[in-house]
């Protein structure tokens, strides 16, 4: 964590260098664009100039007649530039808004592939809607400010610097009245900006509490019901509800005070330079008449566009740095780079565990030194009580986790010698929390195993006992899984059984692999389960001791540490630990 921590500190200039990775492909194509998108400012700035003509034409036919031919011409000429400035606009807005969305699809994509390759124990750190706000909502913000900054900067930026210099070559006086009266403005709006921006960081935090309780709401009805606590919570909400609006009423009005303020900036403007542009006229001063005003008031309205553009353009960058650190500190986490090359072509399944040691943290440690060795073949059951490391010892043999110290082989390989694809190929895990994708029935099942059979489908859905089940759903098989499929937690830990005993591992986990069924049910797939152990190594986790009273040896674990072992028999004879576990759960009944 600490090279996230030096992530959190990076400058600036820093991130923009490392974003730039991902916009390097598609640098020619935003080159491109750009080039088009200023060529876009350029005509941008002769409109007012051709416009101002008409105000010319017309001043010079008065008294006499106007030159409707020369009308005629600069209209077509004035046609001719808008068709091409909507072109150029047309383009450049289209092709820039694909250049940052392929940006943000690569980011996303990196993101994804990033956290398919780092340790389980990052996603302890990183709460699940931390790391969806960072790969949606940050990297969204890294789309907008690629669209709406790099091009957009260098586009106003033409268009401030033109607009002043055609302002000066026209008139050098008016020029300055219009510039200090537009510069006046945009340094109020500077600074109404930055007062939002906190307001801004109050709004998304109160947003997000908000987001929270909705959440805890949804996914904990069923607790709130049950403790009757609905008018808690609802006056809860509300607090948070009200704390929202107001955060929100307080940004929104930092935010609608800005588009009256320029406005008013830009009328007092219009008012200067008619005033100035009147005295001077009627002065006969540096040669000013009607055409040079109407070009100096079009002038002004193109020059408070970009000064406004930079104005406001601090708060999204200030919000985007944020984002984007917080991507990178997901990019920076270490992998799991320690890949082995050995392999395993047959696997007899004996698993050795050597003085092995962990802890989550090194504040505190889990596993003391555990040691066991396991003969190809046998059903090993490990049991004690809550907290005691079962499932940890478990998750370190599938390499989850890695150990602090000591060493986990199969067949005398070390695991980490081993690939982690080969590793997982060999072991089938089976855990206590069903977890199933929103696909068919048989999508789900064939997961780890899509090239099976119907013959072996069928096969293990009789042993699983999941054939009513099916028979019952509206497209059999076919039927996809969703929230609002009528399937029981009971029949979808029966499913991801069935996804297991497809894949035919070499060695078989089962953490807790039948808590959530009812005893029936349980009784159906503990003869499928003795069936699917049969003749391989296996890993029971089981706090019913009913289900493991057939094991070869039990591993009686206490705080990390191996207290007995033994059968089913002789711990019960020992009248330690398991004995009084045993007794809790049945002499009760």
């Amino acid at each position: 964590m600490n090279e996230n921590n030096r992530t959190a500190e990076l400058g600036g200039g820093e991130v923009i260098k490392r974003l730039l990775v991902f916009m390097k492909p598609y640098t020619a194509m935003m080159i491109i664009t750009i080039i088009v998108g200023t060529s876009g400012s350029v005509l941008n700035i002769l409109i007012p100039g051709q416009i101002s003509k008409f105000a010319e034409i017309i001043q010079d036919g008065i008294g006499s007649s106007i030159d409707m031919g020369a009308v005629k011409s600069l209209g077509i000429r004035c046609v001719i530039i808008l068709i091409a400035l909507f072109f150029c606009n047309l383009f450049y807005s289209r092709r820039m808004e694909k250049c940052a969305q392929y940006v943000a699809r690569d980011i996303r994509a990196a993101l994804n592939d990033k956290l398919n390759r780092v340790a389980l124990i990052c996603y302890d750190r990183i709460s699940a809607g931390d790391l969806i706000a960072r790969t949606s909502v940050d990297v969204e913000h890294i789309c907008i400010a690629i669209s709406k900054s790099i091009g957009p900067l260098l586009i106003n930026v033409v268009l401030l610097v033109g607009a002043i210099i055609f302002m000066f070559i026209r008139c050098v006086p008016m020029a300055l009245c219009v510039i200090v009266s537009v510069l006046a403005g945009t340094l109020v709006s500077m600074y109404v900006t930055s007062k939002t921006i906190p307001m801004r960081t109050a709004q998304r935090m109160a947003q997000a509490r908000m987001n929270i309780q909705i959440d805890e709401t949804l996914t904990g009805f069923v607790v709130v019901k049950s403790y009757n606590a609905e008018n808690d919570l609802v006056s809860s909400f509300n607090a948070s509800n009200d704390s929202y609006v107001k955060s929100m009423q307080k940004s929104q009005f930092a935010n609608n005070i800005l588009t009256p303020l320029m406005s008013l900036v830009n009328n007092i403007t219009y008012v200067v330079i008619c005033l100035v542009g009147s005295f001077m006229m009627v002065k006969g001063i540096g040669g000013v008449d009607i055409s040079v005003i109407v070009a100096f008031i079009l002038y002004s309205r193109m020059l408070s566009s970009p000064l406004n553009y930079f104005a406001g353009i601090l708060g999204m960058l200030s919000i985007t740095l944020v984002s984007s650190r917080k991507i990178l500190e997901l990019l920076d986490i270490p992998e799991n780079v320690d890949e082995g090359q050995k392999s395993l072509p047959e696997v007899r399944g004996e698993v050795a565990f050597k003085d092995v040691r962990f802890g989550y943290n090194r504040e505190r440690e889990i596993i003391h030194g555990f040691n066991a060795t396991i003969r190809p073949g046998m059903k090993v059951a490990i049991v004690g009580p809550t907290g005691a490391g079962k499932s940890t010892l478990v998750n370190l043999l599938m390499r989850f986790y890695e150990t602090d110290s000591g060493s986990i082989s199969i067949d005398g390989v070390d695991v980490k010698e081993l690939p982690r694809e080969t590793l997982h190929d060999i072991l089938g895990m089976v855990m206590q929390e069903s977890f199933l994708f929103e696909a068919s029935i048989r999508d789900n099942i064939l997961y780890a195993a899509p090239g099976a059979g119907d013959d072996e489908l069928q096969d293990v859905i009789h042993k699983c006992g999941l054939s009513y089940l099916i028979s019952t759903m509206p497209e059999g098989l076919d039927t996809v899984l969703s929230a609002q499929t009528a399937v029981s937690a009971g029949q979808r830990q029966l499913i991801t059984i069935a996804r297991t005993m497809i894949k035919n591992p070499a060695i078989l986990i089962l953490d807790e692999a039948t808590s959530s069924v009812d005893t029936r049910t349980e009784l159906l797939i503990q003869k499928a389960l003795d069936e699917l152990t049969k003749d391989r190594t296996s890993f029971v986790i089981a706090h019913r001791l009913s289900t493991i009273k057939n094991a070869d040896v039990i591993f009686v674990l206490n705080e990390g540490d191996i207290v007995e072992t033994g059968n089913h028999e002789e711990l019960l004879a020992a009248g330690g630990l398991y004995a009084d576990l045993y007794h809790s759960q049945f002499e009760a009944a």
